[in-house]
């Protein structure tokens, strides 16, 4: 008998290992053929040949005492560390190390797909399930990342853990433990994140939470009542997060600075105030995809709180006439959704007639997702996507690559929680997922095969060309 909060059994438990193991295989019989072909064209080749490998061998060469004051990554090296170590101890042959980190791809999109069809079960199969990951696994960031030697999907995969993990009704002490060496791998990998212990406090303050879905937005009763507890809760959570925030100030005092010295001048801190329409508009052009999946509760919430609703879009507005939503590679904003902002008017210089409407639309969507999900979900995913979003708007490079991924992931898991809260999506659901893992899957062909071959530019720590600041750079590095 399957259960809502238990395992699943019979024919769910089945349907769940099944899309559990269709994803990772889809994602490889993408991956494969261009790892064993060896494909080395476009950015993520490019990188991964200037940057992340050159990191990784330099490590191996100096283990056990790796020197980690500056080499050519703007990350934290804990992606660069372990494939070091397997190229210091299993092998060093470029093939092996890609396939190596090619695994690290395939478990995260296994962890995400099973943990959307544990939600889905009673209304998906596992083909539906692998079509509503199917835009994630497309991704030209997910693919590269999977492809060749880059760190993104390393970090994605411990972020995803932290998520899963804040999003459990059961928070107790094994939670916290778990979530708080996560939180460490995670900050160890790229130190951005670090924005996600945020997360788990509020999981922790959450405690179970209620299970109702059928409630307005937001309740003072969701997060409120029964402080003692909830204090209790979340100062042990914060206590096993405190590791993270000690290796982030080691990093801090060992570089002077945030990244390694080398990557100063493009990554410093800078606020990119841009960043939150940026998002809201990749999360509109995505969503609408999943129409299926917020239609129902958008009507709801138009109905319920139609005042709510106004307000929410005319933000999303804001956040997009205030800052400039322009094209400037000067300014960081040059690669994906920019291309298209280039071609477009702008208003004044300053505003985009693309960005404005989609920052509206994007905040439109995101809420009403949200209120497809249990009070407890709901608070949690929006704390996630808040929480990234200000954190990224900290780096002043408003690259696609560091943004799509997660919001393709956010919206994956969305519209689990929206159908695990009691939305209905019918049979032609999957035909939005399918339509944009398509164009995904385009934009990806064009990207590996239409681009130029990867060129050694001879970079060196001390020597980092910031070739993502011209939009088509002499040593074809279109960004980091």
């Amino acid at each position: 008998m399957d259960q809502a909060s238990g395992f699943s059994t019979g024919r769910y438990r089945r349907s769940i290992f099944a899309a559990t193991f269709l994803a990772p295989v889809a994602f490889l019989a993408l991956a494969l053929p261009l790892i064993f072909l060896g494909i080395n064209r476009g950015r993520g080749a490019s990188d991964s040949l200037n940057y992340h490998e050159k990191a990784i061998r330099t490590f191996a060469q100096q283990l056990p005492h790796p020197d980690l004051s500056d080499y050519l990554s703007a990350t934290t090296p804990g992606y660069h560390l372990l494939l070091s170590a397997f190229a210091r101890y299993v092998s060093d042959q470029h093939l092996h190390l890609q396939l190596a980190s090619a695994a690290l791809t395939a478990l995260l999109i296994a962890t995400l797909a099973s943990a959307c069809a544990w939600r889905m079960r009673r209304a998906m199969s596992s083909f539906g399930v692998l079509a509503v990951c199917l835009p994630f696994i497309c991704s030209i960031y997910v693919l590269s990342s999977g492809v060749w030697l880059l760190p993104d999907n390393a970090a994605f995969f411990a972020l995803l853990g932290v998520l899963l993990l804040a999003l459990r009704r059961s928070q107790h002490f094994g939670v916290w433990v778990a979530a708080g060496l996560l939180m460490s791998i995670l900050v160890f990998t790229r130190q951005i994140h670090i924005w996600a212990a945020g997360v788990i406090w509020l999981g922790a303050w959450l405690g179970a939470g209620a299970a109702r879905s059928e409630c307005p937005l937001f309740s003072r009763h969701d997060i409120g009542g029964r402080t003692i507890p909830r204090i209790t809760r979340t100062t042990l959570a914060f206590l096993f997060t405190l590791p993270a925030f000690g290796i982030l100030y080691y990093f801090y005092r060992l570089w002077g600075g945030l990244t390694p010295p080398s990557f100063k001048s493009m990554h410093g801190a800078r606020i990119q105030w841009a960043g939150p329409a940026f998002d809201l508009s990749l999360l509109a052009i995505a969503g609408v995809f999943y129409f299926e999946f917020w239609r129902s509760s958008f009507q709801k919430l138009a109905r319920e709180q139609f005042l709510l609703l106004l307000g929410v879009a005319a933000a999303g507005l804001i956040l997009a006439i205030i800052p400039n939503t322009s094209e400037d590679p000067a300014a960081g904003r040059v690669t994906g959704i920019f291309h298209a902002v280039k071609a477009l008017p702008v208003i004044a210089g300053h505003t985009s007639i693309l960005i404005a409407p989609l920052s509206a639309l994007g905040a439109i969507i995101l809420f009403s997702f949200l209120r497809g999900m249990n009070p407890r979900a709901r608070w949690v995913m929006l704390s996630a996507i808040v929480g990234f979003s200000i954190a990224n708007s900290a780096n002043p490079q408003l690259w696609q690559r560091y943004h799509e991924p997660f919001l393709l992931m956010w919206l994956i898991l969305a519209s689990s929680l929206a159908v695990w809260g009691g939305a209905k999506p019918g049979r032609l659901a999957v035909i939005g997922p399918l339509a944009l893992a398509a164009m995904l899957a385009a934009i990806s062909v064009r990207g590996i095969f239409y681009e130029r071959v990867a060129t050694d530019g001879g970079f060196t720590p001390g020597n980092v060309e910031p070739a993502a600041l011209s939009p088509r750079p002499p040593t074809g590095l279109p960004d980091r």
